[in-house]
């Protein structure tokens, strides 16, 4: 995998179901720990609600999946809300429905449905982007090698983080993954020092 499709900013959606109603939130996640700090903001802002269901897909090079009915009958609710965010093929994004129960029962295909169908209205919502998975790199120079160096850079497999100019020169910089190796070979083909790192 090159790429992947994501999102950059949350985003809101509500659908209503035999009086119940059912408020979607998409959010960009890099991590679990992003993921729970926004499931708690949200249940303080939707503290009367009955249930908080959820589900997140994050890191398309080692794919964490995890989904929550928090309460709801098991599989009725977070099973359905991954299910949106595979069929879409999002990547570091998490779907939260939160349900104010109307009074009426819906049934398990109709929870179904409805979990389903909040998560599908949320995610028509925002842009969706296409984002490179890369690889970050450190490269340690002398003044003598920078025009080498801002060649290699202008390579569209390459982007520049941060530039630190001392006695010697240190650029870190991102690489596309499908690229990395013929990079980091040209750069140490030229006896230049490059160091993994994360940015």
């Amino acid at each position: 995998m090159g790429s992947y499709r994501t999102i950059t900013q949350p985003c809101a959606a509500n659908i209503k179901e035999k009086g119940s109603v059912f408020k979607a939130y998409l959010l960009p996640v890099q991590s679990t720990e992003s993921f729970f700090k926004q499931l708690g903001f949200i249940k303080e802002q939707e503290p009367k609600a009955n249930h908080h269901c959820w589900a997140y897909r994050i890191d398309p090079d080692g794919l964490l999946e995890r989904s929550s009915d928090d309460g709801e009958p098991s599989n009725t609710a977070g099973a359905p809300i991954l299910r949106a965010l595979v069929s879409a093929e999002l990547y570091n994004v998490a779907v939260v429905v939160v349900r104010y129960f109307g009074g009426t029962k819906l049934g398990v295909s109709g929870l179904i449905s409805a979990y389903g169908n909040a998560t599908r209205a949320v995610i028509e919502r925002p842009p969706i982007l296409k984002s490179k998975l890369t690889w970050p790199l450190s490269i340690k120079f002398g003044y003598d090698q920078i025009s080498f160096v801002e060649r290699i850079c202008q390579s569209p497999a390459v982007e520049i983080i941060e530039r630190s100019q001392e006695a010697t020169l240190t650029y870190h910089i991102s690489v596309i993954r499908s690229n990395f190796e013929e990079i980091k070979g040209q750069l140490e083909a030229n006896h230049l020092l490059t160091v993994c790192t994360d940015l």
